[in-house]
C-alpha cells in the first residue's frame, strides 16, 4: 500500500493497481485509499475538528481516532499478508527469501535512517537515538519501534511475514483441508489469548501482580503500541481468508458467508463497546475489536467486484508514499510554521485543516517526485 506476480508483500499492499493479470481485488484499492488518508488525519489531529460533536454521551473525535483510523494498520497487515500468502503458496520459499523479505527490510532501513537523520539535522532532536544506543534493551526497543515512529510498521511487517512463511512451510505438508482449518483456527484462538493478555496488562487496575522478572518484561512489552506480538492474529485471519478464496468460497455472498460476516461484525461491535468501558487508553493495538473489524473489511474487500474510480486507484497507488512521507510532515514543525505565518489570520481549526491538506498533498507530491528517480522509486 503493480502486479502481484512481481511485487513484495509490502508493495502488494501499497502500490498494487492489478493483483494479477486475470483477477483484481478492487476493494483493496478502496481500503488503501481510505486508511492512508485516515492515518494522515489522525497524525495531523484532524479529528479534533469534530471534538464537540457527540454520539449520545460520547465525543465523535475519539471514536473516529480509536475505532476508525486505528483500523488502518491492521487493515494494511491483513491485505499484505493475504497477498503474500497467496503468492508464496504458489511461488515457494524463494519468493520470500529473494523478493519479499529483502524489500521490506530495505524499506525499513531507508525510512528509519532517513527519519533519524531528519530529526537530528532539521529538528535538533537526537535524544531518541542517544537513548537507543544507551543499552542493549534500549537499542532493541529503538529497532522494533522504527526509531520511535510509525515506521515500526515495517519491522512488524517483516516479523509477521517471516512467521507466515514458516507457517506456510508447515501447511504445505498437511494434505487434509480439515486439518489445515483446525490448525489455523486453533492458532488464531491462541493468538487471541495472547493479545487479550497484553490488553489486561494495560488495564488501569490490572489484577495481575507483576512480581517476577518475566512478568515485568511482559508488562513492559504490553505497553508498547508497536509490540509486534499484537499483530500475530493477522497471520491466521489472512491465511484463513486466503485459503477460503483459493477454495472458491469467496466468489459470492453465500448464506454461510453472510453468517460469518455477521458474526465478525457483531464481535467487532461487542468488543468495541467493551473496550470503551475497560480502557482509558484506546489508542493502542492490543484490542480484539481491531482484529475482528479488519478481518471483516478484508472479506468485504475481497468480495467487492465493482471497479473503483480512477482517483481512488491513484491514491491507492500512492499509499506507501503517503504512509512514509506524512510522518515527516505531521511531526510538529509544519504546525509551527503555519502558526508562525498564518496564526494571526486563521483560527486553530483552520490551521489543523490546512496542515492535514498540506501533509496529504505533500506526501503525494513527494511520492510522484521520488518515482522520477530510478533508485528512489523503489521506496514509494
Amino acid at each position: 500500500m503493480s502486479n502481484l506476480s512481481v511485487r513484495s508483500s509490502s508493495q502488494n499492499f501499497h502500490n498494487s493497481n492489478k493483483e494479477s493479470q486475470h483477477e483484481k481485488f478492487e476493494g483493496f484499492d478502496f481500503l488503501r485509499t481510505v486508511f492512508a488518508i485516515a492515518i494522515v488525519a489522525i497524525h495531523a489531529n484532524l479529528f479534533l475538528l469534530v471534538k464537540d460533536l457527540k454520539i449520545g454521551s460520547l465525543s465523535l473525535e475519539p471514536i473516529l481516532s480509536a475505532n476508525v483510523a486505528y483500523l488502518a494498520v491492521p487493515v494494511f497487515f491483513q491485505i499484505s499478508l493475504f497477498l503474500f500468502y497467496r503468492k508464496s503458496l504458489k511461488a515457494g520459499f524463494n519468493y520470500f527469501l529473494q523478493k519479499s523479505l529483502p524489500k521490506i527490510v530495505s524499506l525499513y532501513l531507508f525510512w528509519v535512517i532517513s527519519k533519524i537523520i531528519f530529526d537530528i539535522l532539521l529538528k535538533g532532536k537526537s535524544e531518541p537515538l542517544q537513548h537507543g544506543l544507551s543499552s542493549p534493551r534500549a537499542f532493541i526497543e529503538l529497532t522494533i519501534s522504527g526509531g520511535s515512529s510509525p515506521l515500526y510498521f515495517f519491522f512488524s511487517l517483516a516479523f509477521i511475514t517471516t512467521l507466515t512463511e514458516f507457517f506456510l512451510i508447515l501447511l504445505r505438508r498437511i494434505k487434509k483441508n480439515s486439518v489445515k482449518s483446525m490448525l489455523l483456527y486453533s492458532l488464531l484462538i491462541a493468538s487471541f489469548i495472547l493479545v487479550t493478555f497484553f490488553s489486561i496488562l494495560r488495564l488501569p487496575n490490572t489484577f495481575i501482580e507483576v512480581s517476577s522478572g518475566l512478568l515485568k518484561f511482559k508488562s513492559g512489552l504490553a505497553q508498547w503500541d508497536y509490540n509486534p506480538l499484537n499483530f500475530l492474529p493477522y497471520i491466521f485471519t489472512s491465511a484463513i481468508a486466503a485459503e477460503e478464496f483459493n477454495a472458491g468460497k469467496l466468489r459470492e455472498f453465500t448464506t454461510r458467508l453472510k453468517i460469518k460476516l455477521s458474526i465478525l461484525f457483531t464481535l467487532f461491535l461487542c468488543f468495541t463497546v467493551l473496550e470503551w468501558f475497560l480502557f482509558t487508553d484506546k489508542l493502542q493495538y492490543s484490542r480484539l475489536s481491531l482484529i475482528f473489524g479488519s478481518w471483516l473489511l478484508l472479506y468485504l474487500a475481497v468480495l467487492a467486484a465493482h471497479e473503483v474510480p480512477k482517483i481512488v486507484r491513484f491514491i491507492s497507488g500512492c499509499s506507501l508514499g503517503i504512509y512514509t512521507f506524512h510522518i515527516f510532515l505531521t511531526d510538529g514543525w509544519l504546525t509551527n510554521i503555519l502558526l508562525a505565518s498564518l496564526g494571526s489570520f486563521l483560527s486553530p481549526n483552520w490551521i489543523v485543516l490546512l496542515e492535514f491538506l498540506l501533509a496529504l498533498a505533500g506526501s503525494v507530491g513527494l511520492t510522484l517526485l521520488f518515482r522520477q528517480n530510478k533508485f528512489l522509486k523503489g521506496f514509494v
